[in-house]
């Protein structure tokens, strides 16, 4: 039993690091059609959410509009337009 609990959570630690990867070309592709320039460490804020969201609620739009509202919060203000 031991092993398939420690298997099952190296394949969410996994699944959720494939989230992570596949969010952040979303974002940086977002990014990059705004004409925008992201803050530091807003896309692996962005995309940690993401992840996290996807676990806890399983629904892709909620997960995206949760996230960007706290990141639109966190980081909006340092938002530069190229």
């Amino acid at each position: 039993m031991l092993i398939t609990t420690t298997g099952s959570i190296a394949q969410a630690a996994d699944d959720s690091e494939e989230i992570k990867k596949l969010c952040m070309a979303g974002f940086n592709a977002a990014m990059s059609q705004a004409g925008q320039t992201p803050p530091e460490g807003m896309g692996d804020f962005t995309c940690s959410c993401f992840a996290r969201e996807m676990k806890g609620i399983a629904f892709i739009m909620q997960a995206q509009t949760i996230c960007k509202e706290l990141a639109a919060e966190k980081y909006g203000p340092l938002m530069k337009t190229q």
